[in-house]
């Protein structure tokens, strides 16, 4: 069968992403992502945030706890996954996932990068090959830059 499951999204991170672990000790971000939504109201256009919720697992759920900050600006390719539960109220609920499957910074400039430093630094999910993660400052103030053992 053929198809396509994706959601692209360009947006800014509302708050630093929250890091968690299941119950089997899968590691798991959320994170919130404002896009624009721009709409005519009278004679004037305005703008407001559409927020989505996503998420990441496993190394990319490491990297977006250690490196993603409320504010960066992210372009993000998601799996879509329908859930849906019943309560303890035997009330059926249905959500949407959008599963993060790869991430590419898009700041000018990140933080601890001088202004030549690259711009845009890439994740693929974790299927994929990882790449050099953004470059950091430590406590003394210089830059540092690791490899990610992905």
């Amino acid at each position: 069968m053929k198809g396509l499951n994706k959601a692209y999204l360009i947006g800014n991170i509302g708050q630093d992403p929250e890091l968690r672990t299941t119950a089997n000790g899968k590691v798991l971000v959320k994170l919130s992502l404002a896009t624009p939504n721009s709409r005519k109201v009278g004679d004037e256009w305005v703008e407001t945030p559409d927020w989505h919720r996503l998420t990441g697992w496993e190394k990319t759920a490491d990297f977006l706890a250690t490196y993603a900050r409320k504010g960066d600006v992210l372009a993000v390719e998601c799996a879509i996954r329908p859930r849906k539960w019943t309560d303890k109220d035997n009330v059926v609920h249905y959500e949407i996932d959008l599963v993060i499957d790869r991430v590419l910074w898009l700041n000018g400039k990140h933080r601890g990068a001088s202004s030549n430093e690259g711009a845009m630094h890439a994740l693929r999910g974790d299927s994929g090959a990882g790449s050099r993660t953004p470059p950091r400052t430590d406590a003394d103030g210089e830059s540092e830059t690791e490899q990610i053992p992905f």
